[in-house]
């Protein structure tokens, strides 16, 4: 910070941004210190991915690559995910509740296998079941290889926390990137003598995972999205550079090298370069008209063939063996079924279209865990609305921005995103005839664009004594409800509270033990997690961002009543 200038570091936050960051990281080990193994979402696939790439050195393919034998035997000595797909009940091993209500052999023998070292290091034998997340590019996978290997000699319970912590890693790396990015921005012309803009830019990026809560269960669990989150700030960093200074061909060498890095991550950036691309036509043409002609097709070339040196490799792979470019096993399902068209002749109805978007807001606000349970739909109604009125905020504070203008990119950017995920949509539904399974949380990768979205939408409207009102409302319910859906999601696990066959929402037991079934759950989850650390963990966690939270909207308070007072100066003096 000791390059900025005296006003600049008045508008940056930083206690409430350095209790923020220090609760998020606290607060996301917690998550997972809590968390059983194989809980995150598909992570018995990532895992399998990991090790099928470390140890045989092949990259798995749709089609040949299987889950991890070490995996799959696992469900047969300890608890995995409650199943979604009938006949449910123990369809793959022990569920939570069958396993704590098993004999005290059965449980003695479950927390030997999660919490002791096996006998010789793990290494990769195929299993029977086929391998879902082989459609994803293998960078995230290669980087956590060298993690597998200095780990695979450690229990179940202590290698999955490692590989999950080095991934939440670099989700808050992105939240640090994405923050430092505001700087930046802050400075822009249209910017820079708007202090409640300036602040909320900031603010607004350093409160992501308060305002939508599944960004722990998105980041805290082994996947991708991590890298991908990581990726996006840095090109979002470089892009503001370039919209300060102008586009020059360095911009372009790091802008294409890391495209071509998230493009080897997952398809997601195919999407979010197609935005990168659009917008600086139309900002080039926009300053320069038909001027733009010689340097920007250049400057693009330079991306593009970036981009396709680090990962045109891949997508040309996948099209060679599959006809599609992303290589996804619904996509080839689909296409052997007549394609999306036939598919939707047959199912498509209005009513699921729906439903898939709404589902897709809600999971922004709150995605669970692969368990799949969740509170009833009127407790995440709330949650939903914040995504919508976040929206609608930064909707406003477009008006009277060309489109061309800074505060449009991070539209530029997560409309192509969203255009993907609602095609998706229609996909499920031409295969199965229902649009959900969407998940809203995904779009936590774009955290930076996102971050600004929030500063600027909020930072327009701050003034707005209703607005203001309803926001905190609604951030307050954010909190409250983390607070509520830890203590389900613990209860869960400790086969207290449970998932009941098709039913989608907690089931509580006639009574609940004593102090809310705390101590009971703790006692019980020790077999397959680490409670004592995860509490104290999350009680510090939550304490961090709490004051971050009250020292950040008092400094918004303050710089409001310093606003004010000018103004009533000004007009007192005419």
């Amino acid at each position: 910070m000791s390059d900025l200038s005296v006003s600049e570091k008045k508008m940056f936050p930083s206690i409430p941004v350095l209790f923020l960051l220090l609760g998020y990281l606290t607060l996301g080990a917690a998550f997972m210190a809590f968390l059983p193994p194989w809980e995150g979402f598909d992570e018995t696939a990532h895992y399998s991915y990991i090790q099928q790439v470390s140890d045989t050195k092949t990259l798995p393919r749709i089609g040949g690559a299987f889950i991890s034998e070490d995996v799959d035997n696992y469900a047969g000595f300890a608890p995995v995910a409650y199943s979604s797909v009938p006949p449910f009940e123990n369809n793959r091993g022990f569920n939570y509740r069958s396993f704590f209500e098993s004999s005290d052999k059965i449980i003695h023998d479950g927390t030997v296998h999660v919490h002791h070292r096996p006998e010789h290091p793990r290494k990769y034998t195929p299993g029977k079941t086929a391998n879902w997340q082989a459609q994803h590019p293998p960078l995230y996978y290669i980087l956590l290889s060298p993690v597998y290997r200095l780990t695979s000699h450690l229990s179940w319970s202590n290698q999955v926390f490692i590989l999950r912590m080095c991934s939440y890693l670099l989700a808050w790396f992105a939240l640090i990137v994405a923050i430092s990015s505001s700087l930046v921005m802050i400075r822009l012309e249209s910017i820079k003598d708007n202090r409640m803009l300036q602040y909320w830019i900031i603010f607004g990026t350093a409160i992501i995972p308060v305002l939508f809560p599944s960004w722990f269960p998105e980041m805290g669990r082994m996947g991708n999205d991590s890298l991908c989150a990581l990726i996006m700030s840095l090109v979002w960093y470089v892009l503001l550079h370039a919209y300060q200074h102008g586009l020059k061909w360095t911009h372009s060498i790091i802008i294409g090298v890391l495209l071509g890095l998230g493009c080897l991550t997952k398809v997601f950036f195919v999407l979010v370069s197609a935005g990168v691309f659009f917008f600086w036509v139309f900002r080039q043409w926009k300053l320069q008209g038909k001027k733009c002609l010689p340097r920007l097709p250049t400057n693009l070339a330079i991306m593009l063939f970036l981009i396709l040196c680090l990962s045109g490799w891949w997508y040309y792979k996948n099209w060679h063996e599959y006809g599609i470019l992303s290589g996804a096993d619904e996509m080839i399902t689909l296409a052997g079924q007549g394609g999306l068209f036939a598919g939707l002749k047959k199912h498509f109805s209005m009513f699921s279209w729906m439903r898939g978007h709404a589902a897709f807001v809600t999971t922004l606000g709150w995605c669970c865990t692969w368990s799949l349970a969740r509170p009833h739909y009127i407790f995440l109604a709330p949650l939903a609305l914040l995504v919508l009125w976040t929206a609608a905020a930064y909707a406003y504070s477009l008006k009277g921005h060309s489109i061309s203008h800074v505060s449009w990119i991070p539209l530029w950017l997560i409309v192509p995103v969203v255009i993907g995920f609602s095609y998706h949509v229609l996909v499920r539904i031409a295969l199965m005839g229902e649009g959900t399974g969407i998940g809203g949380y995904y779009l936590l990768f774009m955290a930076a664009p996102l971050g600004v979205a929030i500063g600027l939408g909020y930072g327009n409207l701050w003034s707005k004594t209703v607005f203001r009102i309803l926001t905190l409302v609604l951030i307050v319910y954010a909190i409250v409800f983390t607070v509520i859906i830890s203590w389900e999601q613990m209860m869960m696990f400790a086969g207290i509270l449970f998932k009941a066959g098709s039913n989608k929402f907690y089931q509580f037991p006639d009574r609940l033990p004593h102090l809310l079934g705390i101590p009971e759950a703790f006692s019980r989850l020790k077999a397959i997690a680490f409670p004592n650390v995860g509490i104290i963990l999350w009680l510090a966690g939550e304490t961090l961002i709490i004051i971050g939270l009250i020292s950040g909207f008092n400094s918004a308070y303050l710089i409001r009543k310093e606003i004010l007072s000018e103004k009533n100066e000004i007009a007192l003096k005419f």
